[in-house]
C-alpha cells in the first residue's frame, strides 16, 4: 500500500483540537460505529487524541478522519464530516436512543398469568429420605445396593474411577517429550 501525502490544510487540523469537551460525536471503535461525548483531549505524537465516552459508560481513545484522510491511530476514529453533517441535536438524540435501548423497561408488557390449578394436595418432597432403608434396602419395591440420601443415585450405577487416567496422561506427556526432543540438536 502506497503512503499517501496529507495536504497541509488537513495536517494542520490533525494537530489542533476540532472538538471541545462535552461535544457529541459520531465515532467508530474497532469497526463498531457509535455515538458519544468527548471527555478528554490530549496532544500526542500523531496528532490530537480524543477520549470519547459511549452510552455504555466506556471511554474510547480516538483519532480523527477528515475527508478521506485519517490520523495514524485508527483503532478509534471520530468521523469529522459526518459529525458536522448530523449536528449536535441529532447526535444527542441518537446517543439517548442507544442508551434507552440498553436499559430494561420498568414495566413488563407480558400479561399476568393467573393460576388455574385447583389441585391443592400436598405432595411429598423427593429429597426427603423417609423411604430410604439404607444399604441393601428397597425403595418403592426396587432393590438398591447403596443409596445416596439426597440424590438417590445408586453406587452400582456409577462408574468407578480408575488409575488408567494417570497412565494415559503419562503416555501423552512422554509422546510430547519425545516429539520435542526431535528438535533439540545433539552434539
Amino acid at each position: 500500500m502506497a503512503k499517501t501525502t496529507i495536504p497541509d490544510k488537513i495536517q494542520s487540523k490533525f494537530e489542533k483540537p476540532q472538538f471541545q469537551l462535552g461535544d457529541a460525536v459520531f465515532f467508530s471503535f474497532l469497526g463498531q460505529k457509535r455515538y458519544g461525548y468527548v471527555t478528554k483531549i490530549k496532544k500526542t505524537g500523531w496528532g490530537i487524541q480524543y477520549n470519547v465516552q459511549s452510552y455504555t459508560g466506556t471511554t474510547y481513545p480516538c483519532g480523527i478522519r477528515i475527508s478521506e484522510y485519517t490520523t495514524t491511530y485508527r483503532s478509534g476514529i471520530i468521523f469529522f464530516d459526518e459529525t458536522k453533517e448530523l449536528g449536535a441535536e441529532e447526535l444527542k438524540r441518537r446517543y439517548n436512543a442507544e442508551r434507552e435501548a440498553l436499559t430494561v423497561p420498568k414495566k413488563s408488557s407480558r400479561p399476568i398469568v393467573s393460576s388455574s390449578v385447583s389441585d391443592t394436595k400436598v405432595r411429598r418432597d423427593d429429597d426427603i429420605d423417609t423411604t430410604d432403608t439404607g444399604t441393601g434396602g428397597s425403595i418403592d419395591g426396587v432393590q438398591h445396593v447403596d443409596v445416596t440420601r439426597t440424590t438417590r443415585t445408586s453406587k452400582q450405577h456409577t462408574k468407578k474411577r480408575t488409575s488408567n487416567k494417570n497412565e494415559k496422561l503419562d503416555d501423552v506427556i512422554e509422546k510430547q517429550r519425545n516429539f520435542l526432543n526431535g528438535f533439540v540438536k545433539k552434539d
